[in-house]
């Protein structure tokens, strides 16, 4: 049998919780988000962006970016694939509007994809490696006439109109 004191702590604490998950949810809008296709996950925003090189589809993750980016990691010296985000499908969406989609990959894969790919989603973040690269085919770029994604307007705008854009 549940006490007064216990039903009314258990109470204070719903509340709490749910004031605190209105606050994260009412805050900053996402005008940046990369989401992961099978949950709608979001995995990266601008808030995690330090630097957007242009000329190379690097993003420069800030603190928060890392850490975000390696509580994708397992741990151990060997990853294991399950809970990464290693073969996943993600969207780039910009102010909600798909970009383009793509698939987090790994140089340690030996399958080859013709699309856009976020490369070395198996490796640990840190305060030197604080980069993640997307490109567009692994191991090579697609041939033929097909167009580069990510070579979008919509993202190239929205990083310089918050100044985190880099070009060389």
């Amino acid at each position: 049998m549940i006490t007064k004191k216990t039903f009314l702590l258990l109470v204070a604490a719903l509340i709490l919780a749910l004031s605190s998950l209105l606050a994260c949810n009412s805050g900053e809008e996402i005008g940046f988000g990369i989401y992961l296709i099978d949950s709608e996950e979001l995995v990266l925003s601008e808030h995690h962006v330090k630097v957007y090189h242009k000329d190379t589809h690097t993003i420069e993750l800030n603190e928060e970016g890392k850490e975000k980016w390696n509580s994708y990691m397992t741990k151990g010296t060997v990853p294991k694939l399950a809970g990464t985000l290693f073969s996943r499908d993600f969207v780039l969406k910009i102010e909600g509007e798909e970009i383009y989609r793509g698939k987090f990959y790994s140089s340690v894969s030996s399958a080859s994809y013709s699309g856009v790919v976020i490369m070395d989603a198996l490796v640990r973040l840190s305060r030197v490696n604080n980069a993640i690269r997307i490109e567009f085919g692994y191991p090579w770029s697609p041939s033929g006439s097909e167009e580069d994604p990510r070579d979008s307007s919509e993202v190239f705008n929205f990083f310089e109109r918050r100044g985190l854009l880099e070009s060389r």
